[in-house]
């Protein structure tokens, strides 16, 4: 009989987060206040500090046609979290001097529109190429799934810009769609199998993946979209198979093992630190990014953030360089209530939440207006 109730698992009463004593019943409260059905979607929380799990907790299904509960060890699809993985392959391949930031895309790609071919990859990063937004392009009829190769397959068509590359800021899934596929050029390997050999494996990260046609996640967590008194399934839609902008599978154990990894070996790197200083593009509301990630200098100290959101799925994850801190939120319901317990979280852990601005109830929202390009 699968058990129903509440899953989680508290390594002790308490813990010491920051040189304070964090007190995970009430983070087990300030939870179970949002999340309180454990027979309906619901989430998988953790936190990590100095490269220990420090607390776990998960409540609701993963399935809830098989009534397969949630766990720590739950493989959900990150979303958007995937970008920081994205952009750490096309950082692997830097290291190896197989490309560079300043490569254009004339250099991967033949046949691309005048418009597109000095767009560089860290450009892709940064997220100001201009390039078009890929879900703009897919025709109305298409019913199967677009690919990263059809992303390129679009943009080839489109000889225009939203602007001169370089000059501002968008949100683009389709940038990040075409580093999967640089990966792929300059490797000569596939990008699932790439993350799974240079980035995955070495950290024992075995079950995680990046999502193959006909591959098995194991402990796999399905989407879902609240409605009055009930729960769609909607676990994919049209654009949820492609890779780079969004097509990675990991539990909560695992993507502390790889945010512990950021942390301990990549961020502190001279030529990453300098990139996620001098050379993040910003944003707004003292918000800049690269390489995945928002990031807020505060006090001395290096924010990370980034949600996920995708039919089925809402994410957000959360680092404090400095302090060694994750925060990590996964959900397999589509609304809005872990931008609300995203930012009790932090509260409970007397944790101010990086953007304050009061056009925004959540941390979340704000992230998800950005996606909008408010």
């Amino acid at each position: 009989m699968i058990n129903l109730k509440l899953s989680f698992i508290l390594i002790c009463v308490t813990s010491v987060v920051m040189g304070q004593k964090m007190d995970k019943s009430k983070l087990d409260s300030t939870i179970a206040g949002y999340y309180k059905d454990p027979t309906a979607p619901g989430i998988s929380c953790a936190v990590s500090q100095n490269g220990r799990l420090i607390y776990r907790y998960a409540i609701g299904l993963a399935d809830l046609k098989e009534k397969r509960a949630i766990t720590s060890s739950s493989h959900f699809r990150l979303a958007s979290v995937s970008k920081q993985v994205t952009a750490q392959a096309i950082y692997t391949l830097v290291i190896q001097k197989r490309l560079k930031l300043e490569d254009p895309l004339a250099l991967f790609f033949k046949d691309l529109p005048v418009a597109l071919k000095d767009i560089t990859v860290a450009q892709l990063l940064q997220h100001t190429s201009g390039i078009w937004d890929y879900e703009e392009l897919i025709p109305k009829e298409r019913k199967d799934q677009v690919s990263d190769k059809d992303v390129l397959k679009y943009i080839r068509q489109t000889n225009r810009l939203y602007f001169p590359s370089g000059s501002q800021f968008r949100y683009s899934n389709t940038g990040y769609c075409l580093l999967s596929l640089i990966v792929e050029q300059v490797a000569k390997k596939s990008f699932a199998s790439f993350v799974k050999s240079q980035l995955f494996e070495p950290l024992g990260i075995s079950k995680g993946m990046v999502y193959e046609p006909g591959a098995t996640v194991d402990e796999r967590v399905y989407g879902y979209h609240p409605t009055e008194g009930s729960y769609l399934f909607a676990d994919q839609s049209v654009t949820s198979a492609t890779q780079g902008d969004g097509g990675v599978y990991l539990s909560a154990e695992e993507y502390h093992t790889w945010a512990n990894f950021l942390v301990k070996d990549r961020l502190i790197q001279p030529g990453l630190e300098q990139l996620f200083g001098q050379m993040a593009y910003p944003v707004k509301d003292g918000i800049a990014y690269h390489f995945g990630w928002f990031i807020q200098k505060n006090a001395g100290h290096k924010i990370l953030f980034h949600s996920g959101e995708s039919t089925g799925f809402h994410h957000i994850v959360y680092i404090d360089v400095q302090k060694d801190l994750v925060v990590s939120l996964f959900s397999n319901r589509d609304d809005f209530m872990i931008g609300e317990a995203f930012d009790a979280i932090l509260k409970t852990m007397g944790i101010s939440k990086p953007v304050l601005n009061g056009q925004h109830r959540s941390t979340f929202a704000w992230l998800n207006g950005v996606y909008a390009n408010e």
